[in-house]
């Protein structure tokens, strides 16, 4: 799958290139549409997708209404955002930013079979503050595909995506810090604590800030 072309944005940087969509061994990533609304709502409104979360569940449509037009924005202002993840088709080519390190194999030794419908979200955003910014990481998962490698996968190839990936910057990533799962992904990502001192944005109690340097 190749990216379409798109007029160069007044930096003639990242928005100058639309991305289509990144596919991986098992995974289709694209970036979030309108279309996509009812199942984010579903998959954010699950108690189950935020058991180990100090934030809570959305519980109203039009909050996630509200939230897809911020994570679409981000899109068109700095050309990262975050995806939608499906399970790849049986048919579907390799992409150009394909990610270099495949998920877990079937017994037939072709990729495993994932459900159909909306696996999770994943992505990178920009987060500006005094005059800073700071790259973010996303992801979130459909309890149902748990365990199965498959917020690993797509999100080990958007860090190594030469579009919208991070570009050698850094990269950090907040969760709570009783939530060991995600604090377990992060680390197979390359995220390790911070240093004390420094702040966790957002300031809400019991969440940490883990950081993946640059390279």
């Amino acid at each position: 799958m190749n990216h379409s072309a798109a007029v160069p944005s007044p930096d003639g940087d990242r928005r100058a290139v639309v991305i289509s969509g990144i596919v991986t061994t098992r995974l289709h990533l694209a970036p979030v549409r309108a279309e996509d609304l009812e199942e984010l709502f579903t998959l954010h409104s699950d108690p189950r997708a935020f058991a180990e979360d100090t934030t809570a569940p959305l519980t109203q449509l039009a909050q996630m209404r509200q939230v897809l037009a911020q994570w679409s924005s981000t899109w068109e202002r700095d050309g990262l955002g975050y995806f939608t993840v499906r399970a790849r088709a049986a048919a579907e080519p390799d992409a150009r930013c394909e990610s270099p390190r495949g998920g877990p194999q079937g017994a037939d030794g072709g990729a495993e079979e994932l459900p159909a419908g909306l696996l999770g979200v994943v992505g990178i955003t920009a987060l500006r503050a005094d005059d800073s910014e700071l790259l973010s990481a996303y992801w979130r998962l459909d309890p149902g595909v748990t365990g199965r490698g498959v917020a690993s996968e797509a999100m080990r190839a958007v860090l190594t995506d030469p579009h919208c990936g991070p570009g050698g910057r850094e990269v950090i990533a907040v969760t709570a810090s009783r939530n060991l799962a995600s604090r377990t992904l992060a680390a197979r990502l390359g995220f390790r604590p911070a240093a004390a001192a420094r702040p966790v944005p957002g300031g809400r109690v019991g969440d940490v800030l883990l950081v993946r340097p640059a390279s």
